[in-house]
């Protein structure tokens, strides 16, 4: 009699708004890796040191003409060629308490974090003028610099083709709700987006007349993270005052962490929560586009501070992303501040450490990155035996010497789980997909794990089981 192999589904989302009792056929976790678009199951690559800096601050990253250009919490500016060779450019620091902010003009790069801002024009840093206001968010189009006024419903804007004037008379106030202007973005298409904490504005420019710009419309959607702002997929996503992750264009917003709507609601420390890329730039990463969402702070599932998540907006599914504790062996805050694209390279922006990305690495600059994937409860009757198991994976992926390993193990009705059952994904030039469990007992339901921490690539197209009713 011919074995029938039945498929153990892998393409579910992460599911993380109820009781994972719920998850069914979807995923309850999902770390250091994500569903692509064949429906299988990618590790997330590593990264490796690529600069040093003199400083520890935490690394916020853009760009200057070619080359990437880093603003550290202690104030320090630095350019970094691409030999990774770093040069202290500070002479202004950029002062304030807040996430740096960047906006390029014409001729300068403009930054802001609470205090002054401060401007880069290719020698080192400098005030940008004593008239600007303390900021928290900057901003460019058609020649004028944008500013808002911190702490108040204002911004302020130069004159066009003069970013180091400003005239009190040049200042507009967001009075759709009485709240002040906490996020401020421009767009693509040349649109300037105001959020504050119960509502977003948008102004767009006038090109006749004296008044420069207009106020076109208002919504009530609130913007509760003001350094969650990004525009990718042609709309602007940010998390709104119901602590939802939304994306909206014009004045259509739609939720897209419904299936997660539980951890952001109940996550217990938004401060200094981020989304990298400001305003344009989500992670781009070896044909991937996802929005990195971080809340550094918060209490994630391990017991431990820091809770970042991936979402991918091709495909519309959650992952999410963990550092790890070698002396506590659990995972930790994904080890970012900051990323950035440049020159085909993504970069991160650690603390006093820039990393970047590499496509044949899967360690976090040298440490443990574990993959981790849970499924739901599979199995509706029963009870089953499961008599063998099986997954299709990339094999072949150690060296000549050394071979990389994956385990899994199953919980059974909601029980213990089991011992991890470990297996070799063959050394180099090892090329037959299947590995093989054997039994993994009766039960109702079974939900199982899947875990990895060898630097290799980790390929999952295809789990499935040989199951048999059992008396």
């Amino acid at each position: 009699m011919a074995i029938e192999w039945s498929p153990i589904p892998l393409n579910g989302k992460l599911y993380g708004n109820l009781d994972e009792i719920h998850a069914g056929q979807s995923h309850s976790a999902l770390e250091n890796c994500f569903i692509n678009e064949a429906g299988g199951i990618s590790r997330f690559w590593g990264f490796e040191v690529f600069c040093q800096l003199p400083d520890n601050g935490r690394v916020h990253l853009h760009e200057w003409r070619g080359d990437l250009v880093a603003a550290t919490s202690k104030g320090r500016f630095y350019t970094v060629d691409r030999l990774g060779v770093a040069i202290d450019k500070t002479s202004v620091p950029v002062a304030g308490d807040r996430r740096v902010i960047f906006a390029r003009t014409e001729d300068e790069l403009v930054m802001t974090a609470g205090r002054k801002p401060v401007r880069f024009a290719g020698q080192e840093t400098e005030l940008l003028s004593p008239d600007a206001p303390d900021s928290t968010h900057c901003g460019f189009i058609d020649g004028f610099l944008l500013l808002n006024e911190r702490d108040s419903g204002r911004f302020i804007h130069s004159p066009p083709g003069d970013t180091r004037t400003f005239e009190p008379l040049d200042t507009f106030a967001a009075e759709g709700q009485p709240d002040n202007i906490d996020g401020l973005i421009v767009t693509p298409f040349r649109e300037l987006l105001l959020g504050g904490s119960s509502s977003f504005e948008q102004f767009e420019r006038l090109t006749t007349g004296d008044i420069p710009f207009f106020r076109r419309w208002a919504i009530g959607e609130g913007l509760s993270a003001p350094y969650t702002l990004l525009f990718a997929d042609n709309a602007l996503f940010c998390v709104n005052r119901g602590r939802e992750y939304v994306r909206f264009s014009g004045q259509v917003t739609q939720p897209v962490s419904n299936d997660i709507g539980l951890v952001l609601e109940t996550a217990d420390n938004w401060e200094e929560a981020w989304t990298g890329g400001n305003p344009d730039r989500p992670l781009d990463v070896f044909g991937q586009r996802f929005v990195l969402l971080q809340l550094p702070h918060a209490l994630n599932a391990y017991g431990s501070k820091g809770l970042t998540l991936l979402y991918d907006y091709r495909n519309k599914r959650w992952s999410s992303l963990f550092g790890w504790d070698q002396s506590q062996a659990r995972p930790v805050r994904y080890p970012i501040w900051s990323h950035w694209t440049i020159n085909d390279e993504t970069y991160f922006g650690g603390e006093g450490v820039i990393y970047r990305l590499k496509r044949d690495s899967y360690s976090n600059a040298g440490g443990i990155s574990r993959l981790y994937a849970r499924t739901g409860f599979i199995g509706d009757s029963g009870p089953y035996e499961i008599c063998n198991l099986r997954i299709r994976v990339k094999r072949g992926v150690g060296s000549h010497t050394a071979e990389p390993s994956i385990s899994l193990r199953v919980k059974r009705d909601n029980k213990a789980w089991s011992n991890w059952k470990q297996k070799g994904l063959g050394k180099a030039g090892r090329g037959f997909q299947y590995i093989e469990y054997g039994g993994f007992g009766t039960g109702h339901s079974f939900q199982f794990e899947i875990m990895a921490t060898d630097d290799c690539e980790i390929e999952i197209s295809k789990m499935e089981a040989v199951v048999e009713k059992a008396d």
